[in-house]
């Protein structure tokens, strides 16, 4: 959890510099200084740095059709009636374009302020929303039903690397038979503004084939000039 704390003795522009700190002045005599929690090894906890850039990260999602994000997925995915998973929902953008497809779906969403803005959006009336986060998604297994689809869309780079085999171990789990988990993010470098681990497709292929997964799909490339670079990988639980 973060904390608040006075930062009357520091100058506001030296505080700002530090990773992983938030500044907010009440008047040019009072200011706040909210710290994110910070892992143990490296890296800011993402669940705090969500709900305090809710709103800017909404409008970014928002900007691009789901659609167009999940182009990559079109034909590889089971006609309905199905069940989906949206790990890291967010808003709901693409929760409500799998609900438009007819696909019954479960959004996962951690962060408070997002979810807010999901429901300011209108879009928990055919959704049903629950807090839950990897690695384990205690909450989501405790409910004991399979999905046919599970997307992990932007999400992946928030993923502790001890954390990364528990979850793509509870990810496979929550699979049906011949069911699909597709994980999108882009690579960054972790930062006062960009949360991330250090992430690579070949590591999240070798664990997930390791857990007994079948690669569909593999594909990365640079979206545009000075952009970083994406990941688009389709697994399947093979049939049983």
């Amino acid at each position: 959890m973060g904390m608040i704390t006075s930062c009357g003795l520091l100058p506001v522009q030296l505080v700002e510099r530090v990773p992983g700190v938030h500044v907010r002045c009440l008047d040019a005599s009072r200011c706040y200084v909210r710290i994110m929690s910070l892992d143990p090894d490296v890296g800011f906890d993402s669940v705090e740095w969500y709900n305090l850039h809710a709103e800017s990260v909404v409008q970014r999602h928002e900007s691009i059709r789901a659609t167009d994000a999940n182009a990559w997925l079109k034909q590889e995915l089971r006609a309905p009636p199905a069940n989906a998973l949206d790990v890291g929902a967010g808003a709901g953008r693409d929760s409500v374009w799998l609900n438009s497809l007819g696909y019954n779906v479960l959004a996962v969403e951690p962060s408070p302020r997002m979810a807010a803005h999901a429901q300011r959006l209108g879009r928990s009336k055919q959704i049903e929303w629950i807090d839950d986060r990897l690695p384990y998604l205690t909450k989501v297994t405790a409910r004991k039903v399979k999905f046919d689809l599970i997307l992990v869309s932007s999400v992946w780079m928030h993923v502790r690397p001890n954390d990364r085999v528990p979850a793509l171990a509870a990810l496979l789990h929550l699979l049906s038979s011949g069911g699909m988990l597709a994980i999108a993010f882009c690579h960054g470098n972790s930062s006062a503004n960009r949360p991330f681990f250090e992430c690579r497709g070949e590591e999240i292929i070798d664990i997930a084939t390791g857990l007994g997964a079948q690669l569909v799909k593999y594909t990365k490339g640079i979206a545009a000039p000075m952009s970083p670079p994406w990941v688009q990988i389709l697994l399947r639980r093979p049939i049983i």
